[in-house]
């Protein structure tokens, strides 16, 4: 049996998983960091806390592989998507990474948006014109930083980053390039016309490439430093939320899954692209190669879970035994308290980067236990709504397998379960990018014939079902209703701009 180191590299955290072909986990390591939220719309990353972060892991991974003689046959990465970073022919970032959640390049949407309509970009890339995604962020960098973008040889993303540390090449696969603005999602290529309107050129962009395909070799400089052979082939696995979708069973049409991390994304599978008439919902690239995803996604989720505690809960032991504890003494509605979760602006359902969070309707009568209920019920009813989204593109949903940080709590899957009205699988590895980036890597090195058989052999845990209770159920569709109603005001109100 063969082995396959994979490299998953999060927004909250860099994990090292050393697994076998079976998918049985060897070892594993991880390395926690964080961005930097400024006051003006800005959220950066050192770019050496990736850097250290591999290296650190890499070498524990190594030190096990000796101590029990046990056999490295390939690396494979999977990353979270659209941050930017600018850097020089040897690879050298020039500037912090400028993370997905970052929206300083609310300007430059709309310089692209007076050459090229909403729609037309949408139907281009699958995407909406969004700070969210890369190429806003690259106009930024050049508008505002021009020594910097002058000694720019690349633009690339966290992915492609760790890929040049790893082999050397720039590189990008079409998951990750999808998130870029510049690719258009019908041809799987750079698209002219989105590098014309933003003048960004192509020869600042990597080596496009199918997802699954092998970058390169690791690096022998590299490799002496790790204590690894050299030459082990690097593959791409591609974007982390497409790679869960692999290890989800997001594999056919009728399959679908939410995954709940630093944000939430929902994903669907498709045979084609598939747009939504009022440009909310996202096409992009599957890890499958040539195949893609309709997907809806959330900023902040399990970001916000984090904040609460912290703020909430500090410098108590077991403060999230004890938060999870309070959630379950609140009733269903948490007393009220609704929480809507645009903490860092809203992506879908409404694609509005100047949107805020809040607890709304609190009283005297409030506990924290109720905005502890709150915060979960906000974030299940946000992921919900965006479920109501995909089912009116024809895409059925007959369940919805979860995965994320935030499913290892019961009271939340059983939330989502009465919001979705869906039953709620949850299966026992919650590493779902990593299982994915793994059956990508299997798949690559013909152990597996496709995907589909990858998936039997690799995801082979017992899966928890959470069923809708019918009368939580029509409790939380009149609270949808109040969140809706809630957003409505807010924004026909132009209240976020009071505030921006």
């Amino acid at each position: 049996m063969k082995n396959v180191i994979v490299i998953d590299v999060g927004t909250s955290s860099l994990k090292v998983m050393l697994y076998a072909t079976n998918g049985d986990i060897l070892f594993r390591v991880s390395q926690q960091y964080e961005s930097v939220f400024g006051h003006h719309n800005d959220v950066e990353q050192d770019t050496q806390t990736w850097r250290t972060s591999l290296v650190y892991s890499l070498e524990h991974v190594a030190e096990y592989a000796r101590d029990n003689a046990v056999s490295i046959d390939a690396l494979v990465v999977t990353s979270q998507r659209a941050s930017v970073i600018p850097v020089d022919s040897d690879g050298n970032p020039l500037y912090n990474a400028v993370m997905w959640q970052d929206k300083r390049s609310i300007g430059q949407c709309e310089e692209l948006q007076k050459k090229l309509s909403l729609s037309d970009m949408y139907y281009r890339t699958g995407l909406r014109v969004n700070p969210y995604f890369s190429l806003p962020k690259m106009m930024w960098l050049r508008d505002t930083m021009p020594e910097i973008y002058g000694r720019t040889h690349k633009l690339i993303g966290v992915q492609d980053y760790v890929i040049f540390l790893l082999t050397r090449r720039f590189v990008t696969d079409h998951s990750q390039a999808c998130r870029t603005m510049l690719m258009n999602i019908d041809k799987f290529q750079w698209d002219e016309d989105m590098q014309a309107a933003s003048g960004i050129p192509v020869s600042m962009l990597p080596d496009l490439v199918p997802p699954g395909s092998q970058a390169g070799q690791l690096d022998p400089g590299l490799a002496t430093v790790l204590g690894l052979p050299s030459g082990i082939p690097v593959f791409i696995g591609g974007g982390d939320q497409q790679c869960a979708a692999l290890s989800l069973g997001v594999l056919a049409p009728g399959d679908f899954e939410a995954n709940t991390g630093t944000g939430s994304f929902v994903i669907a599978y498709s045979e084609k692209p598939r747009f939504h008439p009022e440009c909310t919902t996202l096409c992009s690239a599957a890890a499958e190669p040539g195949k893609w995803i309709v997907e809806a996604g959330i900023f902040t989720t399990g970001l916000i879970h984090r904040w609460f505690k912290e703020n909430f809960y500090p410098d108590v032991a077991d403060a999230y035994d004890i938060m999870n504890a309070e959630v379950a003494e609140s009733p269903i509605g948490a007393n009220g308290v609704l929480m809507p979760p645009h903490f860092e602006g809203s992506a879908a359902p409404y694609w509005n980067p100047r949107a805020k969070g809040m607890f709304f309707n609190i009283t005297m009568a409030t506990k924290r236990s109720d905005l502890a209920r709150a915060v979960i019920e906000g974030i299940a009813l946000e992921i919900g709504h965006n479920i109501t989204l995909l089912e009116g593109l024809d895409v059925s949903v007959n369940r919805v397998s979860i995965a994320g940080g935030l499913t290892s709590l019961d009271v939340f899957n059983q939330i989502q379960a009465d919001v979705f009205g869906k039953p709620v699988v949850r299966y026992d590895n919650n590493e779902a990018s990593s299982l994915g980036a793994l059956m990508s890597a299997c798949v690559s090195m013909g152990v597996y014939e496709n995907y589909s058989i990858a998936f039997d052999h690799i995801v082979r845990s017992s899966a928890r079902v959470y069923q809708p209770e019918a009368a939580a159920s029509e409790k939380y569709k009149l609270i949808m209703n109040r969140k809706k109603e809630l957003y409505r005001v807010l924004h026909e109100g132009n209240i976020y701009s009071l505030f921006s």
